[in-house]
């Protein structure tokens, strides 16, 4: 077999010594083994000229053998990395670059004869292949996919300018990411913006620095942000690209908070898995508030001290005090309500303590036992304590306070045994400084108050409410209704004056009264139609506007009037149902000013208050 012109000049360049002539006689089989090696192989003498190449190698590679042979390789590699490797041999012997759309692992083989260096053989293993185009925007579109999915804000620079920045970013910050990306990052706006002042002073500091760094700033907004930079190195240890990471941390102190809700809730939850979950049906407490109040009704339950429920009228303190009933160790023994402003005041002495037969005209010929006799050894529900004639408080007081009392006509006492509760929707301080209630009635009523929160300050529990009063009146009238999701939202943000009664008897008319299945806002009664969640008519809009313009001056107002009844953007994104930066741009937008709301909100509460 004839030697080709790389055979012979590879053999030129190696010398064999006496003992091994015979692997000239057998170099061109050698050389075709090489050939057919799935790997590719190149090979240079001591002064890095090219001396062999194989045919997978001159495939890999894209070059012809007749148009490197002999080269320095200088002339066709231009990664310096490996030109390093194949020039100094103290570098390290494997490595992987990126060569033409094809991913190697090079492992670089000294050829030394008599100590001496006579060149390299490199080894060229082919990892992946990226075969066309296709696969290049497939992994950037993956890589920008990754980029828009993270929470925080995200901005990739180089030591120069601005390459990439997410939706995030904007979101946190309110400056749009089209306005950043390819800037010079050393000429961005940072007299106008905070958050671009940390982000120069973070590229710069990371790049000088070469580890991470974090900055922490508070934005025109109030909130507070964490600016954090990574750098990115090459493989010389240079720094490349810096990676920032904005992060809101106002947000991370509301999930701290709620993280801690989570875990009072825990807690509270396992004290009421204690208890037999038949109790607590017709319940519903998802919000935080009515949580604690259902611990406390909890803790209380399991002692004898009188309790006041107070709250607006419908807000469930009946339901409060039968829950008390069922959870205390009275619950085999009488409940008996009464509501002191339903029976006639000529009644009441008489209802309270019983009588004897004959003790006034009309009255019963076996007499008749009193609440207080009637609730012995179980409960005494007072509704609407605050209705009771002072002259009556008097002689309650005394009965409570001596455990006895004596039916009328009758000469001696019977004796009870009863715990109180009693529940009013009137302010009874206000009633004791005008006179109109007893002080020593009203400080041995209210021993335990309780405070019930109105449905509009637990809106987590409307929809909980509604669906479990759908499903009782579906069972009730034998019909299928559900809520559509408009209407859902309707009743999740309406005020609701009359609590949780009036959302009863809402989701009732709307049973009985639909013509479909599904209930939509126009099942609703018109009291509730006429109004958005805050009291917003949609009257106040004209009949004939263009609907972008109709619904972004609809969007504006309802900002408007949340702001001024929440007095903030956190709370204003909570009643509105989005997130409180969304309240900050949207309120830029339409160029309200948050400060002057909230400022002439509390001048007319104050204004109020005066009159």
């Amino acid at each position: 077999m004839q030697k080709n012109k790389r055979d012979s000049h590879f053999d030129r360049s190696f010398s064999h010594p006496p003992e091994k002539k015979c692997l000239a006689n057998t170099s061109p089989l050698f050389f075709e083994l090489l050939n057919a090696t799935h790997d590719g192989i190149i090979a240079f003498d001591e002064i890095s000229n090219l001396i062999y190449i194989n045919q997978s190698a001159q495939q890999t590679l894209g070059i012809k053998a007749d148009d490197v042979l002999g080269k320095p390789a200088v002339s066709f590699i231009d990664d310096d990395n490996l030109l390093n490797s194949i020039t100094h041999s103290s570098l390290d012997s494997m490595q992987s670059f990126i060569w033409r759309k094809h991913s190697l692992i090079v492992t670089v083989s000294r050829l030394n004869e008599d100590n001496r260096q006579k060149g390299c053989l490199l080894l060229l293993k082919e990892t992946t292949s990226i075969k066309n185009s296709d696969d290049i925007d497939r992994i950037k579109e993956e890589f920008a996919s990754l980029l828009e999915s993270s929470y925080d804000g995200i901005i990739l620079a180089d030591r120069e300018s601005i390459l990439q920045v997410n939706a995030s970013f904007g979101r946190i910050t309110g400056v749009a990411p089209g306005q950043l990306i390819g800037k010079k990052f050393n000429e961005l706006n940072n007299k106008k913006h905070v958050c671009l002042a940390a982000v120069q002073e973070v590229i710069r500091l990371t790049s000088y620095h070469k580890k991470t760094l974090t900055l922490q700033r508070h934005l025109t907004s109030g909130n507070e942000i964490f600016v954090t930079g990574n750098p990115l190195f090459d493989r010389h240890g240079q720094v490349i690209r810096v990676l920032l990471n904005v992060r809101d941390v106002t947000d991370l102190k509301s999930l701290e908070d709620q993280i801690k809700n989570v875990t009072n809730i825990c807690k509270e939850t396992k004290a009421m898995s204690d208890v037999n979950p038949h109790f607590f049906q017709g319940i519903v407490a998802e919000s935080p508030s009515m949580r604690r109040l259902i611990e406390l009704v909890l803790r209380v339950s399991r002692v004898d001290s009188t309790v006041m429920l107070v709250g607006e009228s419908g807000v469930g303190k009946d339901v409060l005090a039968r829950l008390l009933y069922r959870l205390s160790d009275r619950c085999q023994e009488p409940f008996i309500s009464v509501n002191c402003g339903a029976i006639p005041d000529n009644l009441l002495e008489s209802e309270f303590f019983g009588y004897m037969k004959g003790a006034f005209t009309g009255a019963s010929t076996q007499g008749k036992a009193g609440l207080f006799e009637q609730a012995d050894g179980g409960i005494l529900f007072l509704d609407e304590v605050g209705e009771l004639p002072l002259h009556l408080q008097v002689k309650l007081l005394k009965a409570i306070q001596d455990r006895c009392c004596r039916r009328l006509g009758d000469t001696k006492n019977i004796n009870f045994d009863v715990r109180i509760i009693a529940a009013t929707n009137r302010d009874l301080h206000q009633m004791v400084a005008n006179g109109l209630f007893r002080a020593d009635l009203f400080y041995r009523l209210y021993v335990v108050p309780i405070n019930i929160p109105a449905l509009k300050d637990r809106r987590e529990d409307i929809l909980p409410l509604s669906l479990m009063f759908l499903m009782q009146n579906n069972q009730k009238y034998k019909v299928n209704c559900t809520f559509g999701h408009e209407l859902m939202s309707i009743l999740e943000t309406y005020e609701w004056p009359g609590n949780v009664r009036e959302l009863q008897n809402v989701v009732e008319r709307m049973v009985v009264t639909a013509d479909a299945d599904v209930l939509t806002p126009r099942h609703l009664p018109r009291s509730v139609q006429n109004t958005d969640g805050i009291g917003l008519p949609y009257s106040d809009l004209p009949d004939t506007m263009n609907l972008k313009i109709a619904r972004e001056a609809l969007e504006c107002k309802l900002i408007e009037r949340a702001i001024a009844k929440t007095g903030n953007t956190r709370g204003t994104g909570k009643l509105l149902g989005i997130d409180h930066s969304t309240v900050i741009r949207k309120a830029q937008r339409y160029g309200i000013d948050i400060r002057a709301v909230v400022s002439r909100a509390r001048q007319k509460a104050a204004v109020m208050l005066s009159r």
